[in-house]
């Protein structure tokens, strides 16, 4: 118990990591996107800041994730992915994209 206690407090500032990445590109595209929507006119300068905080939350959830997988490989009788999820994961992938672009017509739509 005391060894599983251990591990997860290993594993603790990579998913930190994981979860503050999320939330930077979550909000910083959402951001972008409502300058690009509410303006008449939107400047390339009125957008950057917004893209380079949600492109960085991608890179600090991408490199969390790597670094939290070698960090599991690393613990003696932990998998860092088991066999059934390498099989199901394009499923997740493909599910999000359709929905990100279902947003995305939508909301070219409603504000066209």
């Amino acid at each position: 118990m005391s060894g599983q206690v251990k591990s997860e407090i290993k594993q603790l500032p990579f998913m930190i990591g994981k979860a503050i990445g999320g939330m930077m590109a979550v909000i910083g595209f959402t951001a972008a996107v409502v300058v690009i929507t509410r303006s008449a006119s939107p400047s390339f300068a009125g957008i950057l800041p917004s893209a380079l905080l949600g492109c960085l939350g991608v890179v600090i959830f991408v490199l969390s994730s790597r670094l939290l997988t070698r960090r599991l490989a690393e613990i003696p009788g932990e998998k860092s992915v088991p066999d059934d999820r390498t099989r199901t994961s394009m499923l997740p992938w493909a599910i999000l994209l359709l929905l990100a672009a279902i947003f995305l017509i939508v909301t070219f739509l409603v504000t066209k």
